[in-house]
């Protein structure tokens, strides 16, 4: 909470006004992702790349898993 009530004062917003932004902003984006196909999230990196076929996307994926693998927890505890 401190870290939001700083972020909307460097804003000069009411705290309140800021964490409804953020709210409404991920709602949004969570809207936007759920009509939205993998194909179509993907289609401009299909096209920088030269159209890559799923198996070689998958193997960059698991490359980067190996090379960054996921650490425990997900953020502070409370």
């Amino acid at each position: 909470m401190a870290q939001l009530v700083a972020k909307a004062r460097r804003l000069g917003v009411a705290p309140e006004d800021y964490a409804k932004l953020l709210v409404e902003d991920g709602l949004a984006f969570q809207r936007e992702a759920e009509e939205t196909s993998f194909a179509e999230i993907m289609g401009p990196v299909r096209t920088t790349s030269g159209n890559i076929d799923d198996s070689e996307i998958v193997k960059l994926v698991e490359k980067a898993k190996a090379v960054h693998p996921k650490k425990n927890g997900r953020g502070k505890k409370r």
